[in-house]
């Protein structure tokens, strides 16, 4: 699941931004143990994801079997990064690499290349996934090392719950923008939700004082129907 930054001897100034790339062709060059994990990061994003590879791990090759990914054995080809929304170069040949980059570039396609930042147009950061949210973190390259400790830091802190909670605050959000979008008041409630004790409440299990604390938040614009089918939704 976790990403790993770039290896770089010197700092690289970054614009920070997440790709949205549900349903959108991608291509992973390089079918080892990294390239494996960058197909399944993008995976988790939505991509539609090509492999190119003469050869590919048990778990790629259990994913093309499947139909959840494409996998063109045989060596890379320029012309294959055509259409791509972004390519990621994964193989231990670093002319094959350069040859990725260049393709890319040429075409103005983002392109990452593991652990060469002079052939990258985007890096890939640390980071951490909990169902919707996600933390990324990023030294410019100046120490992978110290980004792998925050990632492991965030870790603890932000645990699984947070999945659930988010879940639950987007339900809650989605209901309350279809019935009063754009009414001022909305903003506070929201801030009351993430100030509530819900998310101890979620860690605990305990789905009565959760019950409770969406009643009182919100018992006075929705009902105790809608409520208990945001729980339903959100479970």
């Amino acid at each position: 699941m976790p990403g790993t930054e770039l290896s770089c001897s010197l700092a690289m100034k970054t614009y920070p931004v997440f790709a949205l790339i549900v349903d959108k062709p991608c291509l992973v060059v390089g079918g080892g143990a990294v390239g494996e994990r960058k197909v399944l990061d993008l995976l988790e994003a939505g991509a539609r994801v090509t492999v190119v590879s003469p050869e590919i791990t048990t778990v790629l090759s259990d994913l093309a079997a499947k139909g959840k990914i494409s996998h063109l054995s045989g060596d890379f080809q320029e012309e294959q990064v055509e259409g791509m929304a972004l390519v990621i170069g994964a193989t231990d040949d670093m002319a094959v690499n350069a040859r990725v980059s260049a393709a890319a570039q040429a075409r103005g396609i983002w392109v990452n290349i593991v652990d060469q930042p002079d052939l990258c147009t985007f890096i890939v950061p640390a980071q951490v996934r909990r169902g919707e949210l996600a933390l990324a973190i990023s030294t410019g390259g100046a120490s992978p090392a110290l980004a792998r400790k925050i990632r492991e830091e965030l870790e603890r802190h932000f645990g699984p719950e947070y999945g659930p909670y988010l879940a639950l605050l987007q339900a809650v959000r989605t209901r309350l923008l279809e019935s009063r979008r754009g009414n001022p008041e909305n903003a506070v409630l929201f801030k009351h939700l993430v100030d509530s004790p819900l998310l101890p409440a979620l860690s605990r299990g305990d789905k009565q004082e959760v019950r409770q604390i969406l009643q009182g938040i919100l018992g006075q614009i929705l009902s105790a129907a809608t409520i208990e089918e945001i729980l339903k939704k959100s479970s």
